[in-house]
């Protein structure tokens, strides 16, 4: 599993219970993907084949792996309290990470942190050094933090599987009708 830190921006505020994020790899302001985040009421409503595609913030914001850099950390937890309690769905058309200089090939839905030993120990190092932060000091401080009300629904996280996208070619018209070409 390859792992790609990111910067993600809320975009928009969709509904009290839908936001939009914009999703950019460390390194450079690239547009590497979206994140659609839900509250755990919305989510609960989902379909169960819909719920695989989704994700619970918890892990990444108790593990100290979400942070808000350059805010203070008690700052940080007001909000990251909020965050814990919802659900994201990421869709990435740009795998920066293979070297692409252009999204290529088909978006992918992505996953997050969802436990422990996911996250390499290289990556943990870099990132706590560039940002002047500790994982460890914020889990620490974030212990009290809750998840979902209801707990991490058992299809949330692709159910502890891993996904992949397949591109398959479908008839497009319908029979007599001819395709039109616009110039």
């Amino acid at each position: 599993m390859d792992i790609l830190s990111t910067k993600i921006f809320c975009a928009s505020r969709i509904t009290a219970r839908i936001k939009e994020a914009i999703k950019l790899p460390d390194d450079d302001g690239r547009l590497i993907g979206l994140e659609y985040i839900v509250s755990e009421e919305l989510f609960l409503t989902l379909p169960d084949d819909e719920k695989k595609f989704w994700h619970s913030h918890e892990f990444e914001v108790k593990s100290g792996v979400l942070f808000i850099p350059g805010v203070p950390g008690p700052v940080q937890r007001q909000e990251l309290e909020k965050v814990a309690k919802t659900y994201g769905k990421v869709i990435h058309f740009w795998q920066v990470d293979k070297g692409d200089k252009l999204p290529l090939g088909i978006p992918q839905v992505m996953m997050a942190l969802t436990r422990d030993g996911q996250l390499y120990e290289n990556l943990v190092q870099d990132v706590e050094n560039r940002y002047n932060i500790s994982f460890e000091k914020e889990k620490d401080n974030r212990a009290y933090i809750k998840g979902p009300s209801h707990g991490i629904h058992p299809m949330a996280n692709a159910g502890g599987k891993g996904l992949q996208t397949v591109l398959r070619e479908v008839d497009c018209c319908k029979e007599g009708k001819s395709t039109r070409v616009f110039v």
